[in-house]
């Protein structure tokens, strides 16, 4: 093993216990301040390498810091999207035209790739013929053929959809 790699590795095994305890502070989760150790060291280690990083300890600290926060607020996004209410049901809606929504889910997940987003841009994002155009990146009438036979498959799957 090179000088820098064991420095590297010896530092953090004998600093290990302390940045385990200093994420665990931070986030009072034992394994969740293991996993934060464990990203912070992995995330070091290349700027390390390359000799980017002075004082090792206090670096990884800081990265500990910054993933413990980072976290915290992806766990705060999904716990506030999971108690977001789903949107009402609008008049005229994609999901509204089909008596049963599970089935028309199913029969979309079933469809070739490229006619499900086209059928998901047009359809239910309602975007227009040339937005599903010049996002995907084909012609208008790509897009009318791609949708006219996804509609096709997806109303002899569920029944009646309007495009």
């Amino acid at each position: 093993m090179r000088t820098r790699e064991r420095e590297f590795s010896d530092t953090v095994a004998l600093w290990h216990r302390d940045l385990a305890r200093h994420a665990y502070v931070l986030c009072g989760d034992g394994p969740t301040a293991e996993d934060m150790v464990a990203e912070a060291v992995a995330k070091v280690w290349p700027r390390w390498r390359k000799g980017q990083v002075d004082d090792l300890v206090p670096y990884i600290r800081r990265t500990i810091v910054h993933e413990v926060y980072g976290r915290s607020r992806r766990l705060r996004v999904v716990r506030r999207e999971a108690d977001r209410p789903p949107p009402p049901p609008v008049d005229g809606q994609f999901e509204s035209r089909v008596a049963d929504r599970a089935a028309l889910w199913e029969a979309l997940a079933t469809l070739p790739y490229d006619q499900r987003v086209v059928v998901v841009l047009r359809v239910v994002e309602d975007l227009s013929e040339q937005q599903v155009a010049d996002m995907v990146g084909i012609p208008v009438g790509t897009v009318k053929s791609r949708l006219s036979r996804g509609l096709a498959t997806l109303r002899t799957a569920v029944g009646s959809i309007d495009g």
